[in-house]
């Protein structure tokens, strides 16, 4: 009885001068917004879906042991420790986009873009928490994957500079630097300048060389949205985590070290 007369009482206040009227103009100018993002959304897929279909044949033709390192599950050899790498002349390991144990139960595969706010957040606050307790622990392996976003213009430019760090063994200060810095660079497309302030003199001068004439770095990038498509990633940050026995899990926009921390203690059990 209560329900009904405050129900009763909410009519009986109700000004019929006052009632919705239809507005066609303000519908309309709704429609056309919606029917924007929806056109943004579908030439941002298409053209993730053309370069993954291009990396598709990069990824084939990459050495095996690259191969390896981007598919990163299954790889027979060694891991290299964060930060550590293993350089001959101009060439290093292609292990440096991994980090942990090669026994590590957890697989996790991080896509981001280093122009993403998002992904600079998960960096900067969720991925120093992931590596104290779970990585340098051996119950999770990392595996790292380029996704270059088409609004973002730097972020493929960020990701061959990365990439360069990391075949002359500067990978994970170079990350985090641009991650740590996105604001500054991503401003203006200076990603050489940002890289400087971290490197000694004379491999920065490689990491150029590498970035100007190096065909590898983008086979990389490549590769890495072949394994996009196969995910069906269409955001970033995105976490694959794969599980003891191959299971595939996305979990996508983790900005909570929480969050991610409830999704890693319930895998082992299963």
């Amino acid at each position: 009885m209560n329900d009904e007369r405050w129900v009763e009482a909410r009519l009986r206040a109700l000004d019929a001068e006052n009632e919705w009227q239809p507005n066609a103009a303000a519908a309309f100018a709704g429609l056309q917004r919606r029917d924007r993002r929806r056109r943004i959304w579908q030439r941002s897929w298409a053209w993730s879906t053309a370069m993954a279909t291009v990396a598709v044949g990069a990824l084939i033709v990459l050495p095996a042991p690259a191969r390896c390192a981007i598919v990163g599950v299954g790889c027979p050899r060694p891991m290299v420790a964060p930060g550590v790498a293993k350089a001959v002349g101009n060439a290093v390991s292609a292990d440096y986009k991994q980090s942990g144990s090669p026994t590590a139960p957890i697989v996790i595969e991080i896509y981001t873009d280093y122009e993403c706010p998002h992904c600079a957040t998960f960096y900067n606050v969720v991925f120093p928490q992931l590596m104290a307790e779970y990585v340098n622990t051996g119950k999770v392996r990392v595996v790292h994957r380029d996704l270059p976003l088409p609004q973002h213009p730097h972020a493929r430019l960020a990701a061959k500079y990365a990439n360069a760090a990391g075949e002359l063994g500067h990978y994970d200060d170079v990350v985090r630097q641009l991650f740590a810095s996105q604001a500054d660079w991503s401003a203006n497309g200076n990603v050489d300048a940002i890289v400087a302030r971290v490197v000694p003199a004379d491999v920065m001068r490689r990491i150029r060389t590498l970035v100007e004439s190096d065909p590898r770095l983008d086979a990389t990038v490549a590769a890495d949205m072949a394994m996009m498509a196969k995910d069906q990633i269409d955001q970033t940050p995105s976490l694959v985590l794969i599980s003891k026995d191959g299971t595939r899990q996305k979990v996508a926009g983790v900005e909570s070290f929480d969050l991610l921390k409830a999704y890693l203690d319930e895998m082992p059990a299963k």
